[in-house]
């Protein structure tokens, strides 16, 4: 089938799905040219000044859940414009040493604050920033210094993120091998475009070729799951580009991939550089029409060439490949232990963030007064909890009753009636006596279905309609 055929298909399969129906039923901002991503709750915005304290105070005492690990590397070999994160570019190897050596101490800080040997966790994210930035000799050092102090004895996968550039030649592969020996065995690879041009636009500095050598040095070195990012509804990309770009995704030597729409609406710690493009040239961006049409030939490529979406954006051959670490906080609310500029925490109803922002040196500072780098934080509320306990799952799988009753001590029924009774009219939502979860429909808006659940306080938009107060059954 060519690329015209594949966009007619789409088409045909929105109007007969509904989902013209949805963009004039009002929970889209502006009928869907507005877009939030919904990846934790509350949002990140609705944190406040804390410090450690709230997030180990009384730990023991506290509901223990199963516990995650992440750190964060901030260095990035350049500023993307899509990005939302604190980085740090073109870093010189001294830096990289600095930061890893304060990073050693704060992992040390943590897991004295938690009172154990070392912080057990059942899946493991490198993230950042890039990952990979440092260099092989660094790349062990971090390794060696993450498995010492966090227990990977019971980890079922161990994530790091990736850049293509940083993963070519000898020292590419070195790090690979590294990477290998100390337990990788999945890496979620920045590839973003398969367009040079786009790519140059975009602030990346890999070439598509260079993508594809990446893979083959993954391959080389043993890694047995490779997932890349990419990413739709960018500026100067069309239609036709990105059925031509799915069809390509579908024939790599990968396990799955990820299909983040563009996030122009802050949702990190700084306001991504994509902002400034939006405002000085507006018709450089794809149509709202045509940005929802990318996501559904996105979804329909996919399932037609054996990529299903076991979570939601995430397409996989089998669902073990997709994130654990992903899965295992957003769809069954483990805790997180988070090391790193930037990174964040949940531990027992109590979130935490390190300071981020492009000055290391508020980071160091904090560990130099032996504390855990934490500078943000929320308490979660009952109605934090309740809503959390819904809104993640919902997301990204689907919502059990009774493991919800039984974290919150509410029944669905009772806290959402109202808003579910009138997404499955929608035709968003459908349950029967065990879960609740997002139709193909649903699934589809999922972002926006997910934000019918926030508090009134927490919306990022004002023009999206609620549920209504009384709901006309029948």
């Amino acid at each position: 089938m060519n690329i015209s055929s594949w966009v007619q298909r789409a088409k045909q399969e929105m109007q007969e799905i509904g989902v013209e129906s949805i963009r004039d039923s009002g929970i889209l901002p502006e009928r869907g040219a507005k877009f939030f991503p919904v990846i934790g709750y509350p949002p990140l915005t609705m944190f406040s000044d804390m410090d450690q304290e709230p997030l180990f105070n009384n730990l023991q005492q506290r509901h223990e859940r199963p516990l995650l690990g992440y750190a964060h590397i901030p260095f990035c070999p350049s500023r993307c414009t899509f990005c939302h994160w604190i980085t740090k570019t073109k870093s010189k190897s001294e830096e990289v040493d600095m930061y890893l050596d304060y990073l050693e101490r704060e992992m040390i800080l943590y897991k004295q604050n938690m009172g154990v040997d070392a912080i057990p966790v059942q899946s493991v994210l490198i993230g950042g920033g890039t990952p990979t930035y440092p260099s092989a000799q660094q790349m062990e050092r971090f390794m060696k210094m993450y498995t010492t102090h966090y227990d990977l004895s019971g980890c079922t996968q161990f994530s790091v993120e990736a850049e293509p550039g940083t993963l070519l030649g000898k020292d590419g592969y070195e790090k690979l091998r590294i990477m290998k020996d100390y337990g990788v065995d999945r890496i979620s690879l920045g590839v973003q475009s398969f367009d040079d041009d786009i790519l140059r636009y975009m602030g990346r500095v890999h070439t598509h070729a260079e993508t594809l050598e990446s893979i083959r040095n993954m391959r080389k070195a043993g890694i047995g799951n490779v997932f890349i990012d990419l990413i739709y509804g960018y500026p100067n990309q069309t239609v036709e580009m990105w059925a031509q770009h799915m069809l390509e995704a579908v024939s790599l030597d990968i396990e799955g991939y990820q299909l983040y729409r563009l996030r122009i609406k802050q949702h990190g710690d700084r306001q991504g550089n994509i902002i400034v493009q939006a405002r000085k040239n507006p018709e450089r961006f794809p149509e709202t029409d045509e940005v929802l049409l990318m996501k559904y030939l996105g979804i329909m490529i996919s399932e037609e060439h054996g990529f299903h979406e076991y979570q939601t954006r995430c397409f996989a051959k089998k669902p073990e490949y997709i994130s654990h670490y992903l899965r295992d906080w957003a769809a069954d609310l483990a805790d997180v232990a988070g090391v790193g500029v930037s990174a964040w925490s949940t531990l027992r109803g109590v979130f935490a963030i390190n300071v981020g922002d492009a000055n290391l040196q508020n980071y160091y500072n904090l560990i130099d007064q032996g504390k855990v780098a934490i500078n943000r934080g929320k308490m979660r509320t009952k109605d934090d909890e309740l809503r959390r306990s819904f809104i993640l799952p919902l997301k990204n799988m689907k919502v059990n009753k009774q493991q919800f009753t039984e974290r919150t001590g509410e029944t669905i029924n009772n806290f959402f009636h109202n808003e579910v009774t009138w997404l499955k009219q929608l035709g968003l939502l459908a349950e029967n006596d065990q879960d609740i979860w997002l139709t193909k429909l649903g699934k589809y808006f999922a972002d926006e279905v997910a934000t019918q659940f926030f508090n009134p306080d927490y919306m990022p938009f004002e023009d999206v309609m609620r549920a209504p107060a009384q709901i006309a059954v029948g």
